[in-house]
This record gives structure tokens, C-alpha cells and sequence, in this order.
């Protein structure tokens, strides 16, 4: 696992968990809790959409590690003797 994709997973995991708090709490305990101002909806939605973003630069690492690796090798090591022998 890349340092960058183990990263974003536990950014995923928190995001989740603090989107999953904030509807539990009323607005009051969520603006004292996570220290802000936004109405309970706004806040939410706010988290929602970096939970996006999280989720896509996942999506993006899982499409890319084979793209580099001629598919009809078993491995990157059989493609680098390959490539440069």
C-alpha cells in the first residue's frame, strides 16, 4: 500500500466517522465539538464533499497501478528484464 493510499483510506474512515457523529449530535454539540460556526446542514455537506474528493484520489490510485506494466507479463519484475535486457 502507497504511503499516499494508506493516507486517504484513514481520511475516508474519519470523514465517515465525523460525518456520522455530526447527525447525531444536535447543532449546538456539533459547533462546539468540531469548533464551528456553519449551520449543522452546511457542515455536514461540507464534510460530505471532501469525503468525495477523498474517495476519488482513492479511485484514482487503484487505476493506476497496473497501467505502467505490459499486461501480458506476470509481474513488474518479468517486464523490467523484459524492458531492459
Amino acid at each position: 500500500m502507497k504511503t499516499g493510499e494508506y493516507s486517504y483510506r484513514n481520511e475516508v474512515i474519519t470523514l465517515t466517522d465525523d460525518i456520522e457523529m455530526a447527525k447525531s449530535m444536535t447543532e449546538e454539540e456539533m459547533q462546539s465539538y468540531f469548533n464551528t460556526d456553519d449551520s449543522k446542514e452546511k457542515f455536514i455537506s461540507f464534510l460530505e464533499e471532501e469525503l468525495k474528493v477523498a474517495e476519488s484520489y482513492l479511485e484514482e490510485d487503484e487505476d493506476d497501478d497496473f497501467s505502467y506494466i505490459d499486461p501480458g507479463f506476470a509481474n513488474e519484475a518479468d517486464y523490467l528484464r523484459y524492458k531492459f535486457s
